[in-house]
């Protein structure tokens, strides 16, 4: 090969680089930790802030959108942007965009293993959750729909005295798994399922939706929007 050779060899051999990843992987370790720290500072002296964690096999980011449209007319809100819902997602949401002035944080918290969504949880601390439904999403890392169940209410197992889950009960495993929460826990579903907050008379057209929504007291009322 020649002296040159073996130095491209090398540079390219898969023992090389399993090396260079060992002795990386600590470095990498310590500076993750930084990180977390940092953002954990930034949040612990935002004691006004009002964390909101959403987490679901599907349709989070939707909700997390359409929460950050319908609060912002209100409060200054910060929420993770696109699909940043992994620690270091947060941490780099907080770390660069977190401001005083915000009053709420919409952070969207995905999973692929047990005991993501407590991690997220121990990071952001939040006071409200949304779970929007369970189904089999990452089952080559969850193994089973009740490991999936299980890590998303990680979230309502998180919410301290004086919050509140919301829990879509038109998702099958949410129902099962309602009567086992200890959060204060709102329900909401359109499907026809029993629930608190119930979307009924759905309608679609070319310039939108309509539906109406019946309160726990009976109380309803109709709604529109432009999405479909």
């Amino acid at each position: 090969l020649g002296l040159g050779g073996l130095y491209v060899w090398a540079a390219l051999s898969p023992l090389t680089v399993l090396l260079a990843n060992a002795l990386n992987a600590p470095v990498e370790r310590a500076i993750a930790r930084g990180y977390l720290n940092d953002a954990r500072r930034l949040l612990n002296a935002s004691p006004r802030l009002t964390v909101i964690g959403i987490t679901g096999s599907y349709g989070k980011t939707s909700v997390k959108n359409f929460l950050g449209a319908l609060l912002s007319a209100r409060y200054n809100v910060l929420m993770t942007p696109e699909s940043f819902n992994t620690p270091m997602g947060i941490v780099r949401t907080v770390r660069e965009q977190l401001r005083p002035t915000h009053e709420i944080f919409l952070a969207e918290m995905g999973a692929k293993q047990p005991g993501d969504i407590r991690e997220l949880c121990e990071l952001t601390r939040p006071r409200y959750g949304v779970i929007t439904a369970v189904g089999e999403q990452h089952l080559e890392t969850f193994h089973s729909l009740d490991n999936i169940l299980h890590t998303k209410f990680e979230l309502a197992d998180a919410i301290p005295a004086g919050g509140r889950v919301f829990l879509n009960t038109g998702s099958e495993p949410i129902r099962a798994h309602r009567p086992s929460v200890t959060a204060d826990a709102v329900t909401y579903a359109a499907d026809g399922s029993p629930a608190d907050y119930t979307a009924a008379d759905i309608a679609v057209s070319g310039s939108g939706s309509s539906f109406t929504v019946t309160a726990p007291d009976g109380e309803t009322r109709r709604y529109a929007t432009r999405l479909l």
